[in-house]
């Protein structure tokens, strides 16, 4: 039966309680009062089961990887967690955070079972000296607590360096989700065999935009001045991110740029499409031209490959498929009018001298000439970017066709959701 429980990300960023101290002591005595409830809350299950010594005594040194052995009485230990954890709560004088944590519904049941499935499904794998032990985590997950026993099942794989297929990965997030961990629990410190980055599948496992629509999210108007430099800008885009396989985030920028860059595009509407994309977010004169500055992110990106694949070289950009470029025209046909009158009204300028008048009559032509001959799937990026740029208004019917074109590239739901959902 399932029931609502806080989400975990509300409070954290990766690990936390028992599984985090197994792998850092300092989590102990962190300063930090929501830390203490969660490792208290922790000890406290394990205190209060009727697991033996031994079993306690296993778990944690298999989750510290050998290196911290609670003793022959790992009660005592946990007893001593638990009063330094209240004596952190009981110190904290901080007033409670603005806004209301999120829910989760939990299937307590069903959560057992997944999470059972995944700790005996490595049986017999090695484990630095020993094997991963099962018997000993499977109890803490049928008898304690699902949640608590999958994260140290976690902390045993990464303290060990067990390989984990990429099949297994994306159950373990599966299951992650389920309980509301935060998106790094998971693959922080995790060996995941990945696939190369330049696999033709590994685009369809971005959670959120990429690539050159992402570089021009990055430098939206000029509040970016603010947050980063422009080279930290691109970097932001290119750098390899927890979570993705090393080295995707780099090559889909490198694709999407080096299409543009050797697209019969004129420098004149590679700049156009940089200032409605951006709302002219950044003046490519610094750069000497558009095409300098797309070298420029392409030389970014070469650097970034080379730190995955030292003998990176760039070559030519696969041939974009085409097949969803009449589906994409269609919506931008049909969406041009709204895009015209929101580029035109742009807010900061206004009247008829804003640089965006003339601006707003070559939005669409821009994004159709991507779209036609450069990419679609690019070209349906900067469509979803130029939207949530200038706040277009979206019926429901469009955000479903703009969702199902979406699925059809293999884009992610919380990407799409993103650029068009309320307050886009």
């Amino acid at each position: 039966m399932s029931e609502q429980r806080e989400a975990r990300h509300w409070n954290f960023d990766g690990d936390f309680g028992l599984s985090l101290l197994t792998a850092d002591p300092a989590a102990e005595l962190s300063g930090d009062a929501d830390e203490a409830r969660a490792l208290r809350d922790d000890a406290r299950l394990l205190l209060e089961s009727s697991l033996p010594d031994e079993v306690l005594r296993a778990v944690w040194l298999a989750a510290s990887g050998g290196r911290r052995d609670p003793g022959a009485d790992p009660r005592s230990r946990l007893c001593g967690v638990v009063e330094r954890c209240e004596e952190e709560i009981a110190a904290d004088v901080l007033e409670p955070g603005p806004g209301t944590p999120p829910t989760v519904a939990v299937d307590e049941n069903a959560m057992r079972e997944a999470v059972l499935a995944e700790v005996q499904a490595v049986t017999g794998t090695p484990a630095g000296s020993g094997t991963v032990p099962v018997p000993a985590l499977a109890r803490v997950v049928a008898e304690v607590d699902a949640d608590l026993g999958f994260r140290l099942f976690l902390r045993v794989l990464k303290a060990y360096a067990v390989p984990v297929g990429l099949a297994d990965y994306d159950r373990y997030q599966a299951i992650a989700g389920a309980f509301g961990y935060p998106g790094r629990l998971v693959p922080e410190g995790l060996a995941v065999r990945w696939p190369r980055f330049d696999d033709a599948s590994v685009r369809r496992r971005f959670e959120f935009d990429f690539g050159f629509s992402a570089v021009v999210g990055r430098f939206h108007g000029d509040l970016w001045q603010h947050a980063y430099t422009v080279d930290e800008g691109v970097r932001g885009v290119a750098t390899d991110q927890v979570g993705l396989v090393p080295g995707v985030a780099a090559f889909a920028l490198l694709q999407d740029t080096s299409r543009l860059l050797g697209s019969p595009l004129s420098d004149g509407t590679l700049t156009t499409l940089w200032q409605v994309t951006t709302y002219r977010g950044y003046d490519l004169d610094e750069q000497g031209g558009v095409r300098p500055w797309l070298r420029r992110i392409t030389d970014i990106c070469g650097e970034c490959l080379r730190l995955t694949d030292p003998g990176f070289t760039p070559a030519a950009p696969a041939p974009a498929a085409m097949e969803l470029r009449d589906p994409v025209l269609r919506e931008l046909r049909d969406v041009a009018p709204a895009v015209t009158a929101a580029v035109r009204d742009s807010p900061w300028y206004g009247a008829d001298t804003s640089p965006w008048f003339a601006l707003s009559d070559q939005a669409v032509p821009v994004l159709e000439q991507v779209t036609g001959r450069v990419d679609p799937d690019l070209g349906f990026r900067l469509l979803l970017r130029t939207l949530s740029a200038y706040s277009v208004p979206l019926t429901e019917e469009r955000v479903a066709r703009l969702t199902a074109l979406g699925d059809a590239f293999g884009h992610s739901r919380p990407h799409i959701a993103s650029l068009t959902g309320p307050g886009h």
